[in-house]
């Protein structure tokens, strides 16, 4: 890289820096209604622009409801999904500006749920389902403890602020690397630990091929080491989009892990990883306008599969 470019990139970081700050600013004296307006209008822009993303996103809504599904459904289901992202997106800031007024204002919580959660460590599993971003802080504010792992942004300055705003009602955010001996301490103390597996982690993150949908997808299998090293408990939670603004946490469910002297370490790990699996796909089915479908989730063909089983984005592991 030479001189030229290393400034421009640091131009640029300083440019995101300063707009995510300005949006802040013009984003945080807005009423409800007008957020949610901006969502509609910020959701349909980038549908109808994004080329690409909405290729991605038409492939990965055919692999999973192929036929099932009219063309006219599926559009209907990606035009929510966008503007899903964009609410979510908008409400990083918006709820930042008075965090616990507005999460108690507009996210309906039980604290029969929470105490449940209290009552030993936890993994908190969640996806990129609904606004997963809320759904941290409004947890913690609850009276979890909850610690929750995020992968670094690329801009430094946008990260700090980023994190900021995660952080506000209690919530202790992990950088996903080194992010496996911090849990491991958190849950032998009794705490919960946080985190999404729906995204594609790569066989040289310890990721591995199962099945997710029909179709192998690389995933990391950290819940279930985690599980079978504490005895935590694994638990469901979501932050789900309600008419008007609100959003809500739907009853939590969950599993316990067998006893090490019951299963192995391996078969622990894929029974884990697996009841997760089937556990994302009832979800997402029943809330697809709530998933994140323009993420290239089978991102890697499994070696020795037929290509024509993946979306056209997939490549195999020899290809970069």
């Amino acid at each position: 890289m030479n001189l030229l470019q290393s400034r421009w990139i640091a131009l640029r970081k300083r440019m995101e820096a300063g707009a995510a700050r300005t949006v802040y600013v013009l984003l945080a004296p807005l009423p409800r209604r007008a957020i949610l307006a901006l969502a509609g209008g910020l959701g349909a822009l980038v549908y109808l622009c994004s080329g690409t993303s909405r290729r991605i996103a038409h492939a990965n809504l055919e692999l999973v409801f192929g036929a099932t599904l009219s063309a006219g459904a599926k559009r209907r289901i990606l035009r929510r999904s966008y503007r899903n992202m964009a609410l979510t997106a908008l409400d990083l800031f918006w709820f930042s500006a008075r965090p616990v007024e507005r999460l108690r204002q507009w996210v309906d919580l039980e604290p029969m749920e929470v105490e449940a959660l209290l009552r030993r460590p936890c993994l908190v599993v969640s996806a990129h389902l609904g606004n997963w971003e809320l759904l941290g802080q409004a947890l913690a504010l609850a009276g979890l403890p909850l610690a929750s792992v995020a992968m670094p942004l690329k801009n430094p300055e946008v990260d700090v602020l980023l994190n900021r705003a995660r952080s506000q009602t209690g919530q202790r955010i992990l950088p996903r690397a080194g992010a496996l001996k911090a849990m491991l301490g958190i849950l032998r103390n009794k705490g919960c630990v946080g985190f999404m597996l729906d995204q594609n982690t790569g066989l040289h993150e310890g990721g591995e091929f199962y099945d997710f949908f029909g179709v192998p997808a690389t995933v990391s299998p950290v819940a279930g080491l985690l599980a079978y090293r504490t005895g935590a408990a694994i638990r469901f939670v979501y932050g789900l989009p309600e008419p008007g603004g609100r959003y809500r946490v739907p009853d939590i469910t969950g599993f316990e892990v067998p006893a090490a002297s019951e299963l192995g370490r391996d078969a622990a790990l894929r029974e884990v990883t697996t009841r997760i699996l089937r556990e994302y796909e009832d979800q997402i089915r029943k809330h697809p306008e709530c998933w994140m479908w323009m993420y290239k989730r089978w991102k890697h063909i499994r070696p020795g599969d037929d290509a024509r089983r993946y979306p056209f984005y997939s490549h195999s592991l020899e290809t970069p």
